[in-house]
């Protein structure tokens, strides 16, 4: 893993967004004043990857989060190979202190994780560390320089066992383990297999042969003899054709004969065209006949006219009735009239009699009267004052009767005067019905004038009623003789369609003797042609008929072929086994087809039983083999001393850089997965590493970190943990000038070999001597990193 660019925002000092590009730098130090936050970046960058922080114990995270601030964010691009990779996480406050599920790897345009456990899932398949593997030999955080070395032997073996990617050779163990049950389980399933098969032996196969040859030989006679019974049946269905052709000749001849219609037809028509003759005859006379009484109808006059007269006096002797009746009525209704004025006049003056009585009684009365119209509480209508009681005093009794007389008296006159208006509407009406009927009674007479008289009318009606009975018995007699005379007609014009249909038969006959070749007919004359066809037909009878009984002995003759083909075929099919049927090519190729099954059933069982065979015995071979490298690859052998000899190798190159790193005073010697301290300043005396002050266990620890970086792709198995970079962070200051020099010596040999190798430092000479710095300031409001080339 190679650091590309480190993108922060929120966390610890660094509140605004701060980005640092490392781009080709190999080996570099973060270098600045103590709490300026250069442990923060390489805190910054293992959080990116692992979501934790080493000096905050791996668990907690919310402390990195600014002061503040509510969320930190860090971003980190490095190359794996040659892949590109960005990590992104983002640590936000909540109530139980930090949540840190946002989180996102993406390689290129893909995405790998989009969240927290995806992306630690993802790191760890990438790098082949867990965050304490990765603390523990790539970023070796701030006062924990010595974790390898205090490891129990047992923790660095499970280290450097992940390291070296020794875990390859227990999943080889275990996928031999599952070979091996794999191949048991494979035999017991061939066994299986096995069982089911039918052992069958070589005979049996020789038998299935034989019948399919047998019925392969019964497939080609059956085919041939369908063939030839094909070709009979067409022959036969020759013969037949021939046969059917030939009855229908007899057939034809036999009914050539002369029929009576060719005998009757010319008497038919001579008699037809006599009757044609006197139909045409009696119709002449009685069109003469329907003339002559069309002019004696002409003669007598129209008809309507007469009908008009006769019309007009029946009503002038009807309106004469009726205008002696009107008069009558008349004369009532004015006597009626009379009458009613006079009982009108005398109830005119009786009324007016009475009125006059009753003003004279009430000018008499008058205070009776204005005291009928007093009301108590109300003004008075003289004084209008308001009047508090009714005077005393009783109401004239005379008066009431004088105005019921008068009331009456007006009545009367009122009815007498309705009923004078009704006799008066009457007789305007009787005058008017006397006057309309006068009118019509004139213009009748007047329509009458220079008409003849009411007798000699109805002589001439009479006459034409007996004209017109005559017209219509000759007209009917005309229309009898008219339609007998059509249908006479019809009769002799019907004979050419005879004759012409007596023809098409003749033709229809001489037709089915066209494949004879009949004489040719005298189309002038019916009864010779017919002739002429009989004496033909008679003649060639005898013939046909001997070509006739050839076609039936060519029949009888293909039908015993036909016979004998299928009592061979039936025999060939007895002998197979098979019965013969409808369609026997089907029978035979289905058999065929079944033999052919059953043999290749047979030979596939029997090859089936020798593959089954050589498989038991190679998975045999196979679980022999994979129980073998299981029992090899045990934990406690050849894992074990592989681990063996990458701790004495680790111990050999740690030992050689503390001794350049020492000046000499001190090496490593492994001890059963301790290392022991060599001290060759004390006569080579051997202690533990316990007993190292701290500058010597910067340095002891330093060496094995160095050593760890530089051999552990040499000693790692394919797909190991791949250890491109190494970040320390501080330590240097408890060395001397010359062993820091000897260190600064070491750390650049180490980047010149292609390791990424980032410090944390506040020593000024080693710091000089790294070719790139990002130098870590701080003001009060943020942190900030400067790029720095010396």
């Amino acid at each position: 893993m190679r650091p590309e660019t480190l993108e922060l925002e929120g966390f610890t000092a660094f509140r605004q967004k701060t980005c640092i590009e490392f781009g080709d730098a190999d080996l570099f130090a973060f270098t600045g004043p103590t709490g300026a936050g250069k442990s923060s970046l390489i805190d910054a960058m293992i959080f990116a990857l692992y979501g934790k922080v080493p000096r905050l114990g791996g668990q907690r995270v919310e402390p990195v989060i600014t002061q503040g601030r509510q969320e930190a964010r860090v971003r980190l691009d490095f190359t794996l190979g040659d892949d590109d990779y960005t990590a992104v996480r983002v640590v936000r406050r909540n109530q139980s202190g930090a949540t840190t599920k946002e989180a996102r790897l993406e390689r290129g345009e893909e995405v790998l994780a989009g969240n927290a456990t995806a992306l630690d899932r993802e790191i760890h398949r990438l790098l082949g560390l867990d965050f304490q593997q990765f603390t523990t030999c790539v970023a070796l955080p701030q006062g924990e320089f010595d974790r390898f070395l205090r490891k129990t032997p047992g923790g660095r073996q499970a280290l450097l066992s992940k390291l070296l990617g020794l875990g390859v050779y227990e999943r080889v163990r275990n996928r031999a383990h599952g070979r091996k049950e794999q191949a048991k389980g494979r035999i017991a399933a061939l066994e299986g297999q096995l069982a089911t098969l039918t052992e069958f032996e070589e005979a049996v196969e020789d038998r299935h042969r034989i019948r399919v040859a047998s019925l392969e030989r019964l497939q080609g006679k059956t085919s041939t003899t369908l063939k030839r019974q094909s070709e009979l049946d067409r022959e036969r269905d020759r013969v037949e054709a021939d046969r059917t052709r030939t009855r229908a000749h007899v057939e034809a001849l036999t009914a050539a004969r002369t029929p009576q219609v060719a005998f009757d037809l010319g008497e038919a028509r001579h008699a037809a065209e006599e009757r044609l003759q006197k139909m045409r005859e009696a119709l002449g006379t009685a069109e003469k006949q329907r003339d002559d009484a069309r002019c004696a109808r002409t003669a007598l006059g129209d008809v309507v006219e007469w009908s008009r007269t006769e019309e007009l006096w029946t009503r002038r002797e009807r309106l004469e009735g009726l205008r002696e009746t009107a008069a009558r009525q008349e004369e009532r209704a004015k006597a009626r009239l009379r009458s009613t004025q006079e009982s009108c006049a005398e109830a005119e003056t009786e009324a007016l009699d009475a009125s006059k009585t009753l003003d004279r009684v009430e000018r008499t009365h008058r205070a009776h009267a204005l005291r009928s119209d007093l009301v108590v509480g109300e003004p008075c209508p003289v004084c209008e004052q308001e009047v508090p009681q009714l005077p005393a005093g009783r109401e004239a009794t005379a008066i009431d009767a004088l105005r019921s007389t008068v009331d009456r008296a007006q009545r009367a006159e009122e009815s007498a005067r309705a009923r004078r208006d009704a006799a008066s509407r009457a007789h305007a009406a009787a005058e008017r019905e006397k006057k309309t009927r006068d009118q019509e009674y004139d213009a009748v007479t007047v329509m009458l004038r220079g008409r003849s008289g009411p007798s000699e009318t109805e002589q001439a009606l009479a006459a034409i009623v007996a004209a017109d009975r005559v017209l219509k018995q000759a007209e009917e007699c005309m229309e009898r003789k008219r339609r007998a005379a059509r249908d006479a007609d019809r009769e002799v014009s019907g004979f050419p369609d005879r004759e012409s249909e007596a023809w098409s038969r003749f033709a229809e006959v001489r037709d089915r003797l066209s494949e004879l070749k009949p004489p040719t007919p005298e189309r002038a004359h019916l009864l010779r042609a017919w002739q002429t066809l009989e004496t033909w037909a008679t003649a060639k009878l005898s013939e046909v008929r001997q070509f006739l009984a050839d076609h039936e002995a060519d029949a009888e003759r293909l039908d015993a072929e036909r016979a004998s083909l299928r009592e061979g075929l039936c025999v060939s099919f007895s002998e197979c086994a098979l019965t013969l049927g409808e369609d026997p090519q089907r029978m035979v190729d289905q058999a065929l087809d079944r033999a052919r099954v059953d043999l290749h059933e047979v030979q596939r069982q029997r090859r089936e039983r020798r593959r089954l065979q050589r498989e038991i015995i190679a998975a045999r071979k196979s679980a022999e083999i994979a129980a073998k490298l299981h029992t090899h690859l045990h934990v406690n052998r050849f894992e074990q001393w592989l681990l063996t000899a990458a701790f004495r190798q680790l111990t050999a190159d740690a030992s050689r850089i503390l001794n350049e790193l020492s000046g000499g005073r001190y090496s490593f010697r492994h001890n059963e997965d301790e290392f022991d301290i060599v001290d060759h300043g004390n006569a080579d005396e051997t202690r533990s590493s316990k007993t190292l002050s701290g500058g010597e266990t910067f340095l002891a620890s330093l060496a094995l970190a160095l050593a760890l970086s530089d051999r552990i792709a040499d000693l790692a198995a394919e797909g190991a943990a791949r250890l491109e970079s190494i970040f320390l962070d501080e330590g240097f200051g408890s060395l001397d000038a010359d062993t820091l020099d000897t260190v600064a010596a070491t750390i650049e040999e180490l980047g010149a070999k292609g390791r990424t190798v980032g410090l944390v430092t506040h020593v000024r000479d080693l710091a000089e001597r790294i070719p790139v710095q990002f130098r870590v300031s701080k003001t009060s409001a943020t942190a900030s990193v400067e790029r720095i080339a010396v």
